[in-house]
């Protein structure tokens, strides 16, 4: 593979810097375990694409407007009324990044075996990275197909027999497809890491993958048996407002979390990799004197329980203090250059609702995203930051099982693990009403503002009901699909585009 470039994703600095392999072929790659085990890990490079296209645009955006809880300010506000473009370049972005890293696994897995069978690699180390392959392709695939429905479905390397111009695959073969991939995974991955490998996925990555799989493809029982696996391994934190906490990353009810390292960017717009830009997207214009592009809307403030405790780890207004000890509003620059030094989210009186004149924001913020002290936005010196993203955590897991029940006649089972995500937000009250609209629910104050809130309800095929009834917008027909990107259209005439575009 010519210029082949290897970034190493994972938790220790050393285990994340690029190598450069240039001119080497695949054999000469896989002929150690070093380079073998590198060009796995550049499997995992996927995600760190542009962090603005990918992660934030690609990934976040769709994951939260849909919803409604949160509105975009700026040049994306389509999101809010279903009206997003063929040609938004944040999804072209991510259907390149997802195929390149499709094709790296490909290759991989293609290379993986022959290496060995001649004995250049160990057996158990081999079997390992072919399951970190299968399962990382299975993921690409699923943020796929939950995005745009059917893609195609390409799991041999480039030439040979593959079809560069392959048409759509349906949304169930895809589905179907990861089912298979995540199968071969949990065959070969362990449960855990050591500190130098954590972060790459494991045996209960790929049975929750597997089990969200089989609920899109309406096969309950097996989804069931995919997720209650994960009992014993992963459990929820005490504290919800721990689960995205700075010093609690890879905790123990994450299930697969993007590791972004660097913990100090700095103003370059030429970053992309090991970093998120989400941070500045989402904290208040005010305090980074930019950004504020993502913000909460009032209904979801409203929307909580009296005496849940995720509201203010999911979202603060008005008056509201920041409730992670390590941020004090009061200590960024510009609120004390400019707001008096006061350490809440602007004031009932006077609501923060930016100073660059964008209208839209109505004074509330995400929390999620906003838990690194060392981010300070625009004002610098960094801009960028590096607390991991949880794209599949236990919290999910328990409510999809809920769901899974529910789906199979046992509200009462569904119920209890319902409870059990509810009594962690220091809820006791069992909810009353039709049960599927208790999970929605649940997903809703449980995930949003994180990266599967609309593809869970689009899961639910109760999604355009419940949007209409909470907060009477309707969904244009196929508007709950995103476009595919027109320039893949453009270059492979096979492609047909979702309907209602």
């Amino acid at each position: 593979m010519a210029g082949f470039i290897l970034c190493l994703s994972g938790c220790s600095e050393e285990f994340l810097q690029d190598q450069k392999y240039d001119g080497l072929s695949d054999e000469v790659i896989f002929s150690s375990e070093e380079t073998a085990v590198a060009s796995v890990t550049g499997v995992y490079d996927t995600f760190q694409g542009s962090p603005i296209e990918y992660l934030t645009k690609a990934v976040f955006y769709p994951a939260n407007f849909l919803t409604q809880d949160f509105l975009n300010i700026g040049a994306d506000t389509f999101f809010q009324t279903f009206e997003i473009p063929t040609t938004f370049p944040a999804f072209n972005n991510m259907w390149i990044q997802n195929y390149k890293g499709i094709g790296r696994a490909n290759t991989a897995l293609d290379n993986l075996l022959p290496a060995v069978e001649r004995g250049d690699i160990d057996a158990e180390l081999g079997n390992r990275l072919m399951g970190e392959c299968y399962a990382i392709r299975g993921i690409l695939y699923s943020l796929l197909a939950s995005n745009f429905g059917g893609v195609p479905i390409v799991v041999e390397p480039a030439g040979g027999n593959v079809d560069a111009f392959a048409p759509r695959n349906t949304q169930d073969e895809v589905f179907q497809q990861i089912v298979l991939d995540m199968q071969e995974a949990v065959k070969v991955l362990p449960w855990s890491y050591d500190a130098e490998n954590l972060g790459r996925v494991t045996k209960g990555t790929a049975y929750a993958y597997m089990g969200s799989a089989y609920m899109w493809l309406g096969e309950y029982e097996k989804a069931i048996e995919a997720f209650e696996a994960l009992e014993g391994h992963y459990t929820l934190e005490e504290e919800f407002l721990d689960i995205f906490a700075y010093d609690n990353q890879n905790g123990k009810e994450s299930i697969f979390e993007i590791q972004l390292y660097d913990s100090e960017g700095d103003l370059g717009w030429g970053h992309t990799d090991n970093v998120t830009f989400l941070q500045s997207f989402t904290m208040p214009n005010e305090i980074a004197n930019g950004g504020g592009y993502s913000a909460a809307a009032k209904a979801l403030y409203d929307s909580f329980e009296s005496g849940d405790e995720r509201k203010l780890a999911t979202v603060i207004g008005p008056g509201d203090e920041h409730p992670d000890p390590l941020i004090n509003i009061s200590d960024y620059p510009n609120i004390q250059e400019n707001f008096g030094g006061i350490n809440t989210c602007g004031t009932i009186d006077e609501p923060w609702l930016g100073i660059d004149g964008l209208p839209g924001r109505e004074g509330y913020y995400g929390v999620k995203t906003w838990r690194n002290p060392t981010v300070d936005g625009w004002s610098g010196p960094n801009i960028f930051g590096g607390r991991n993203l949880i794209f599949m955590r236990y919290g999910e897991v328990l409510l999809s099982l809920a769901e899974c029940y529910h789906r199979l006649g046992d509200n009462a089972t569904a119920m209890d693990y319902v409870m059990q995500v509810r009594n962690r937000a220091g809820l006791t009250d069992e909810p009353s009403g039709n049960m599927i609209d208790v999970i929605i629910d649940e997903y809703r104050h449980e995930l949003v503002g994180e990266f599967s809130l609309w593809w869970l309800f689009r899961r639910t095929g109760e999604h355009e009901r419940y949007l209409q009834e909470e907060f009477g917008v309707t969904v244009p027909s196929g508007r709950d699909l995103m476009p595919i990107p027109q320039e893949q259209i453009d270059i492979n005439p096979n492609l047909t585009q979702n309907p209602g575009y």
